[in-house]
């Protein structure tokens, strides 16, 4: 693995556990066992190691959600499956690593947050039409309409006033957001489906 890819696998290790403020250039050099000038021979600063940290998490999420689609059956797995991967992140992610982003980043917060949505919201909309077609999702849904609430929704984990973090885990509201929206819009096969995955 080239210098490069090493300093940014473990910059994006560190930051997801500890936060972004809290990992100084020093911190990942010495993990690596490399000097800080290597590290800045390669970035010549903090922002543009995060920004290229952020690339690098886009390019894989984007890999893992094409590995995913191609290996379920049908939609409600394909959903499922997602469920799964966004509760492992949520568990395995540092809240302050966004807080921070957000904080101390926010053009590349800004920029990643505009990207994610806009993309995320076609990829509803395609799951949506998926599951119409497969006889899961009930055909009068408007879709570009439901997909919107389903962003709006998920929007609201963000939101501390609504969930505060000391008071609700959020892979449990995620978990139940995603549930009881995907029964909502189901038909009777696709709540059979469901039923039966949650049983497993």
């Amino acid at each position: 693995m080239e210098v490069h890819d090493r300093i940014v696998d473990e910059a994006t290790r560190q930051f997801m556990q500890f936060g972004i403020r809290n990992v100084t250039m020093d911190a990942i050099a010495a993990a690596l066992g490399m000097s800080k000038r290597t590290v800045y021979e390669a970035f010549k600063d903090k922002t543009s190691l995060v920004h290229t940290c952020i690339r690098s998490l886009r390019h894989k999420h984007r890999e893992k959600s094409k590995e995913v689609c191609d290996s379920s059956r049908n939609v409600v797995e394909t959903i499922f499956s997602f469920l799964d991967e966004g509760i492992k992140a949520m568990n395995s992610v540092n809240p302050v690593f966004f807080r921070d982003l957000e904080k101390f980043y926010p053009e590349t917060w800004n920029s990643l947050r505009t990207k994610n949505e806009k993309e995320a919201f076609l990829f509803t909309k395609e799951l949506l039409q998926q599951g119409i077609d497969e006889g899961f999702f009930r055909p009068e849904i408007n879709i570009p309409i439901v997909a919107k609430l389903f962003h709006e929704q998920k929007n609201l984990l963000a939101n501390e006033a609504i969930f505060p973090r000391e008071e609700y885990n959020y892979a449990d509201v995620f978990h139940s957001l995603t549930l009881n929206f995907i029964r909502g819009i189901s038909t009777k096969k696709g709540i059979d489906l469901i039923d039966s995955m949650l049983t497993k």
